[in-house]
C-alpha cells in the first residue's frame, strides 16, 4: 500500500510516532486461544479496519502478485532503535504483575520471493530493560510469508519444536523507503510477548542494527488519549447473545495498552485482562486474558475521545473470524488538561528529532 497524506498522515507529515509487529520473542510455544469466529467491539469507538490476511491456503492463492517480490528477494530486515520496545506479561495476566518492558531486536533473512511469497529464517534477541545485558535469543524459520499486492502481510515463524506463531501487517511507504510494519502476540502458560514496529531493510555488511530501546522515547502517541478511558466491548461469542463487558486502559506507552476487565457474573469472562498496540495509522491488535485462555483480535480504532470506535475479528495465531466478532465503544475519557500542552508540545517537538536520527540511519543503513 502506497502512503497517501490523507490516509496515513503520521508517516507521511512530520513523520512523529511508529512502531514494530509483534514478534516471536521467546520460543513461541502453542498459544492458547478460546475463539475461532468473531470477538467483540470495543469502545472510544474503534472502527477496525482489518488488515489481516486469511490464513492457510486461502492467502498463498490470494499472492499472485510480483509487485513485492524485487523488495523482498534475498533482502535482510531488523527493527529500527525506536521501535525496539516490547512487553513480556505473565501467561495468566495481563495486570499482574504489571508488564516488563524488553527490548526486542528480530533480524529477518529473506530468500527468493516469488509471486509475493517467500521463506526465510528470523532471529529474535530481547533484553530486559531492568537488565540490559541479560539476553535471550530464539531462531525460527519463516514458513512461508506471504505479501499481497495491496501489501498486506502474513507470516507464519516456525519453531525447532514445530510450534508456530503468526505475524500480520502492511506494507509502508516513508520519505520513498518501504517498511513492513508489524503486530503480533506470542509465548505460552508460563510467559507473553506483544511487539508492533516498523521493520527496515539493511546490508549486514556494513551495517549494525541496534539492541537497546533508548527509554524516554515516545512513538505512537496518536492514541495517548485512550489511557484512563473505559470502554464498552460487545461480543456474543464472549458474553453469550446480547451480553457485553467493560474495560479500563488503565497504561499506555508507546502504543501499547493495557488494563483490566469484566463482563457478566455467568461467563468464563467475568474477570479478565487486556494488552495491546495501536499502530500511529491506527492498526489494533487487541488480546484478553481470562483464565488462562488467550483470545485475541485485530482490527482498526477511528475518533477520537468518546467518538472512538474499534470493530475488530478474532486472530487466534493462525486464522482470522468473521468481520465485527466484537464491537467497542468509549463510556468515559478523561479531558486533557490546557496546562499540560507544553508537555504535548514537547513530545512533539522531540519525535521529531527522533525522526531525523531516523532518517539518517535508514540512509545509512541503504
Amino acid at each position: 500500500m502506497r502512503c497517501s497524506a490523507a490516509r496515513h498522515r503520521y508517516l507521511c507529515e512530520p513523520k512523529v510516532y511508529r512502531f514494530v509487529l509483534p514478534r516471536h520473542l521467546l520460543d513461541p510455544t502453542a498459544i492458547r486461544t478460546s475463539c475461532s469466529t468473531p470477538l467483540a467491539i470495543i469502545g472510544p469507538v474503534l472502527l477496525a479496519a482489518l488488515t489481516g490476511l486469511m490464513a492457510g491456503s486461502a492467502v498463498d492463492a490470494r499472492a499472485q502478485s510480483t509487485a513485492w517480490d524485487a523488495l523482498l528477494s534475498n533482502s535482510y530486515w531488523y527493527v529500527p532503535q525506536e521501535n525496539l520496545l516490547a512487553y513480556k506479561t505473565s501467561g495468566t495476566s495481563f495486570t499482574e504483575p504489571a508488564p516488563m518492558s524488553v527490548s526486542d531486536q528480530t533480524l529477518w533473512s529473506l530468500g527468493t520471493a516469488t509471486n509475493g511469497v517467500f521463506t526465510g529464517t528470523a532471529t529474535a534477541t530481547f533484553r530486559p530493560t531492568s537488565h540490559p545485558f541479560i539476553q535471550i535469543s530464539s531462531t525460527t524459520t519463516i514458513s512461508p510469508g506471504v505479501v499481497t499486492e495491496g501489501g498486506q502481510i502474513r507470516m507464519r515463524f516456525v519453531s525447532s519444536s514445530g510450534a508456530q506463531t503468526i505475524g500480520i501487517g502492511q506494507m509502508r511507504t516513508i520519505d520513498g523507503a518501504e517498511f513492513m510494519e508489524m503486530q503480533m502476540i506470542t509465548g505460552n502458560e508460563s510467559a507473553l510477548v506483544t511487539h508492533w514496529a516498523y521493520m527496515a531493510t539493511y546490508d549486514p555488511n556494513t551495517f549494525v542494527p541496534p539492541s537497546l530501546f533508548p527509554d524516554g522515547t515516545l512513538l505512537s502517541q496518536e492514541w495517548k488519549w485512550t489511557e484512563g478511558s473505559t470502554w464498552r466491548l460487545q461480543s456474543d461469542e464472549l458474553f453469550g447473545a446480547g451480553g457485553a463487558g467493560t474495560f479500563t486502559i488503565t497504561d499506555y506507552r508507546n502504543g501499547y495498552f493495557w488494563g483490566p476487565g469484566s463482563g457478566p457474573a455467568s461467563t468464563a469472562y467475568a474477570d479478565f485482562t487486556e494488552i495491546g498496540s495501536i499502530t500511529p495509522e491506527g492498526n489494533v491488535l487487541f488480546n484478553v486474558l481470562a483464565g488462562g485462555t488467550l483470545t485475541s483480535l485485530t482490527g482498526h480504532i477511528t475518533g477520537t475521545g468518546l467518538d472512538g470506535r474499534m470493530v475488530l475479528r478474532s486472530y487466534n495465531g493462525t486464522d482470522f473470524g468473521t468481520e465485527g466478532y466484537a464491537t467497542v465503544v468509549a463510556l468515559s475519557v478523561p479531558e486533557i488538561d490546557p496546562a499540560g500542552m507544553g508537555s504535548v508540545l514537547a513530545l512533539v517537538t522531540g519525535a521529531l528529532g527522533l525522526l531525523e536520527r531516523r532518517r539518517l540511519r535508514v540512509k545509512l543503513a541503504a
